[in-house]
């Protein structure tokens, strides 16, 4: 399939009457996650994957990946309102947002935040489609070899580019490996570390893992919070001023085209490399925009272009992360790494097979970032104040309700009791994890790619021996990888010897 006959069969699976629905309903969804805070963009991707089972490939896609695309526009109208981000990757819009609602200006910073993400996620899901031709060449370089390296480079990316301590990273990163393993072993066929249970003979369901480590785990931080969910809750505006100041703001970002094109051209870069993630990136572009204004001593006191900034780079992040995800099944982020459970569920395969043969899947993936996105921002105008009220909603409320939801969701995968036991078993491991700073976020990648890095190191000691490091690309890899480490591991040296 050339990429135009993609192009034209993605968009037009986008709009039909099978995938639109499954498209609206997704991108509510994750705006109205992203408004609460505490939920973040891997909750609704969480909840979402457990509806894939039933789904068509392309009506799963639009779903899950909808649901996905709006949860920033909703957590930057968290952030601004309440001073509260919604998500991680909405922390840089606490530096302006808040200042300008407290200068009456709240419309205006959430009509150029919105229309940011739309044009962040819009430039970055343009680069993922210009990428595909780029992709479909430098796929075929990898074999086994590389791709079992390249693994192992994303594992070490994300523990020491999170925001978690980096040993205690890898420690995860290393634990999801192992965790992958349980089950029977697919070279030789015998059972490992299944403690003498069927249940375990198949392995570790995706489904409840990821629910544990991201839903439960956030129920059990929410409940013991406890009280409301936002805790500073601003007068709201009139209907009428709020739409004015909403279009204003929508007026400004494009009037700061140049400022948003560079900003999601940060975003989009920084979402190639695996583990940066949206919120060093919101704040790399933020930095950017603060060091070129010509107002920049008035950012952090409510400038417009401080809102502008990290809005558009933390949603064009996406079309960079989805790059490494569809070429190389390598996912740089907990959101990617749900993504890539979901495809498996839907029967889809990525790599050089999607490259080839299903480019229209990938355009469906790029039409729903931005036709999501749309839909985000016309909704997010007309119910900002509707959509706020949900921060009100008392944790003890919200908790059982979303628990149920989520009990739901593990048990309807295999229709197993069993998968209930393993969400609410690592939903309690995710919040220790939570508490005592270990990544989960590298956990999962790791237990996703786990049977890839097996399966691939087995393939190429078969093909290649013990030397098989030692060819170019693998080489080049692996060296970038030690030098990576060692210069971490150094950085932490030098910063604990100055403290000394």
């Amino acid at each position: 399939m050339t990429v135009i006959e993609g192009m034209m069969s993605g968009f037009l699976q986008s709009v039909s009457l099978t995938v639109l629905p499954y498209l609206v309903v997704g991108a509510l969804f994750g705006l109205i996650i992203g408004v609460i805070p505490g939920l973040s963009g891997h909750f609704a991707m969480a909840m979402a994957v457990t509806f894939l089972y039933t789904m068509e490939p392309s009506a799963g896609i639009a779903f899950i990946l909808g649901a996905h695309a709006t949860v920033a526009q909703g957590g930057g109208l968290t952030a601004i309102l309440f001073s509260t981000p919604g998500t991680g990757q909405n922390a840089a819009t606490l530096l302006d947002g808040p200042p300008m609602r407290d200068k009456g200006e709240a419309g205006i910073a959430v009509g150029a935040a919105m229309a940011s993400c739309f044009l962040g996620a819009t430039f970055g899901a343009v680069v993922l489609g210009l990428l595909i031709p780029v992709l479909r060449e430098v796929v075929l370089f990898f074999g086994p070899p590389e791709v079992f390296v390249l693994a192992f480079l994303a594992l070490t990316f994300v523990a020491v580019l999170g925001k978690e301590d980096m040993t205690r990273s890898l420690i995860a990163a290393l634990l999801g490996l192992l965790l992958a393993m349980i089950g029977v072993d697919n070279v030789t066929n015998t059972h490992r570390f299944t403690m003498g249970s069927d249940r375990l003979a198949d392995g570790l369901s995706l489904v409840p893992v990821i629910l544990g480590l991201f839903a439960v785990a956030e129920m059990i931080d929410l409940y013991r919070r406890g009280g409301a969910l936002a805790r500073y809750t601003p007068e709201a505006l009139s209907a009428g001023d709020t739409q004015r100041q909403i279009f204003k703001g929508i007026g400004l970002a494009f009037k700061h085209w140049w400022l948003v094109m560079r900003c999601s051209a940060i975003g989009t870069t920084m979402g190639l490399i695996p583990g940066l993630g949206s919120a060093p990136a919101a704040f790399v572009a933020y930095g950017h925009a603060k060091q070129t204004s010509k107002t920049k001593e008035t950012f952090g006191q409510g400038n417009v272009e401080g809102v502008i900034a990290p809005e558009a780079s933390n949603d064009a992040v996406e079309g960079g992360a989805l790059a490494s995800t569809i070429a190389f099944g390598i996912p740089g982020s907990s959101s990617m790494a749900i993504l890539l459970s979901g495809l498996f569920i839907l029967g889809l395969e990525t790599g050089p097979r999607m490259l080839n043969d299903n480019v229209d899947i990938i355009f469906i993936m790029i039409f729903t970032i931005i036709l999501g996105n749309l839909i985000g921002t016309i909704v997010g105008m007309f119910l900002v104040n509707p959509l706020s009220r949900a921060t009100s909603i008392r944790a003890e409320i919200m908790v059982p309700v979303l628990m149920a939801v989520i009990v739901t969701g593990a048990f309807a995968g295999n229709a197993s009791v069993f998968d209930i036991g393993v969400a609410i078993f690592f939903g309690i491991f995710g919040y220790l994890m939570k508490i005592l700073n270990y990544s989960r976020a590298a956990l999962l990648i790791g237990f996703v790619l786990g049977f890839a890095v097996e399966k691939n190191l087995y393939l190429a000691l078969l093909l290649d021996g013990p030397y098989f490091v030692f060819q170019p690309i693998p080489l080049v890899l692996m060296t970038i990888t030690a030098i990576f480490l060692i210069a971490n591991v150094w950085s932490i040296y030098r910063d604990r010897r100055r403290k000394v």
